[in-house]
C-alpha cells in the first residue's frame, strides 16, 4: 500500500549491516520500493539511513498538492544496542545506583509531572531480579553500562527524529503535519539472543558465536556486539508497573503516546489518561482526512474497524474515546487479558 519503502523485513537486526542472527537466514532481508536488496549502501547505520530515506521520499513528491502518510518505524531502541562511539559515554556512572533507586526516582518524577496520580506505588520488583544494593560495585557498574548504552541509543533516535522535524519545518510542512509517536509494546526484558542461539554446539549457536562475538563491554555498540539491558532495567523502563514485553500485565502492553499537529486542540503539553488502543489510529486518521472506511473492496466485504476515533479527545471534548462498557481483549504467547473500563 506504500508508494515508496525502505524496509527491514525481519523483526530485528544489526544497525550496522545485514548480519542476521541464525544460520538459517544469515542475512537480514531488506526491500526498497518493493524490491529485495542484495547489498546495503556504504556507511549504513539504521537510524541515520531510515531518516535519510524518509526525507528523500517526502521530497520526491513535495509540491504535488497531495497529503502524505509516512510510517517511520525505527529499529531503535530495539536490541541489539548499536550506536556510534560518540553517543556511548554521555551517561557514565548514572545508573550505578541500581534499578530499585532509579524506579523510585522515576515514579517521583512521574507524579510531579501528573503522569501518575499522587499515592501511586511501585509494583514489587520481579521475583527473579536481584536487589541491586546487594551487588558488588563492579557488578553494578557492569549492569549500569548496559543502561548507559541504551540511554545513548534513545538520545540518538531523538536526534534523528529531530532531523526529520527540522526538515518538515524547512519545506513548510511542519504546521500542517499530524504526528503520532508511540512504541509497539512494553520494554524488552527477555534474553532474545539466548533464545535465538539455542543449545551450545548447534548450528545457530555456532553462527552466533562466530558473528556476534564482540562481548567485551568496551566493544558494546560495535558491529558484532549484542547488548540488551535485561529484565531489571526493563522494569525500570515500565515504571511503576510489573512485567515487560511478552506478558499482558501493564508493564508488557503499556506505551507512551504523543499526538501533535493541527487536529489537536487541547493545551500544549497536556496529559490525557484515557484508554487508547493501536486499532484507534485508522479511524482517527480517516476522520481527520474527512473520508469513510469502505464496506467492500474489489467485490469483497471488508472486516469492520475495531478501534474508535480519537477525534473528540484531540478536540478537548472528551477524555477517552471509550465508555466503561467498551471491551478490549488481548492474546500473546498463550497469555490472555480482557479490559472493561477500569477492570482488567
Amino acid at each position: 500500500g506504500f508508494e515508496r519503502d525502505f524496509t527491514l523485513l525481519d523483526g530485528m537486526g544489526s544497525y550496522w549491516d545485514d548480519t542476521n542472527f541464525s544460520a538459517l537466514t544469515p542475512k537480514s532481508l531488506y526491500t526498497e520500493d518493493g524490491r529485495y536488496l542484495r547489498h546495503l549502501h556504504d556507511n549504513f547505520y539504521a537510524t541515520t539511513t531510515y531518516t535519510d530515506k524518509m526525507i528523500s521520499f517526502i521530497d520526491a513528491n513535495h509540491g504535488d498538492g497531495k497529503p502524505f502518510f509516512a510510517y517511520v518505524s525505527h529499529q531503535a531502541p530495539h536490541e541489539p544496542y548499536h550506536l556510534p562511539k560518540e553517543w556511548r559515554n554521555r551517561h557514565v556512572g548514572e545508573y550505578d545506583k541500581g534499578w530499585d533507586a532509579l524506579r523510585q526516582e522515576r515514579l517521583k518524577r512521574q507524579i510531579e509531572l501528573g503522569i501518575m496520580p499522587p499515592g501511586m506505588q511501585l509494583a514489587e520488583r520481579m521475583w527473579f531480579v536481584p536487589d541491586s544494593t546487594l551487588l558488588a560495585p563492579a557488578a553494578r557498574t557492569f549492569f549500569g553500562r548496559k543502561m548507559e548504552i541504551y540511554a545513548g541509543l534513545v538520545e540518538n533516535l531523538d536526534y534523528h527524529v529531530g532531523r526529520l522535524i527540522d526538515h518538515l519545518k524547512q519545506i513548510g510542512e511542519y504546521e500542517n503535519t499530524i504526528f503520532i509517536v508511540f512504541g509497539d509494546n512494553g520494554a524488552e526484558g527477555t534474553d532474545l539472543f539466548k533464545m535465538i542461539a539455542g543449545t551450545p554446539g548447534t548450528r545457530d549457536y555456532l553462527f552466533a558465536a562466530i558473528n556476534w562475538s564482540q562481548t567485551n563491554p568496551n566493544a558494546w555498540g560495535d558491529p558484532g556486539s549484542y547488548v540488551a539491558y535485561g529484565p531489571m532495567w526493563a522494569q525500570v523502563s515500565m515504571t511503576p508497573f510489573s512485567q515487560y514485553k511478552g506478558w499482558l500485565g501493564e508493564g508488557g502492553i503499556r506505551n507512551a503516546l504523543i499526538v501533535s499537529g493541527p487536529a489537536v486542540k487541547r493545551p500544549k503539553g497536556s496529559i490525557n489518561h484515557g484508554l487508547m488502543f493501536v486499532g484507534d489510529i485508522m479511524p482517527t486518521l480517516l476522520e481527520i482526512a474527512g473520508t469513510q472506511y469502505p464496506k467492500a473492496r474489489d467485490g469483497h466485504e471488508l472486516p469492520p474497524l475495531v478501534g474508535k476515533s480519537w477525534g473528540t479527545v484531540l478536540a478537548g471534548q472528551a477524555e477517552s474515546p471509550r465508555t466503561d462498557q467498551d471491551v478490549i481483549a488481548w492474546e500473546l504467547f498463550g497469555n490472555h487479558a480482557l479490559r472493561q473500563g477500569d477492570w482488567k
